[in-house]
């Protein structure tokens, strides 16, 4: 729980990057073996955070850094919300 926490605030420090930077890539391995620990290797947890697109999802010749900077901000936020919908089904109710 604690580390699912530590990778949902890392997010943050990866907005400015890209999803071809090292720290993304960590970023990404870490979170998805969290999963795995969790819930399991071939869990919908797991499978669902894989789905998760951080690239634009159609390429064409006149797209610019801008689509790739957005798709990758867009691919962050949507992790953060889904790693945050997990960690409220594990935190217990106060």
């Amino acid at each position: 729980m604690e580390v699912l926490e530590r990778q949902i605030g890392a997010i943050e420090g990866l907005m400015g990057g890209s999803a071809v930077s090292g720290e993304f890539g960590e970023w990404r391995k870490k979170t998805e073996e969290t999963l795995k620990a969790l819930y399991g290797e071939g869990s919908a947890e797991v499978q669902e955070f894989n789905a998760i697109y951080y690239t634009p999802v159609f390429l064409t010749c006149r797209m610019g850094d801008e689509a790739f900077n957005e798709a990758f901000r867009s691919g962050l936020g949507e992790a953060r919300v889904f790693l945050l919908s997990l960690t409220e089904k594990i935190r217990p109710p106060a």
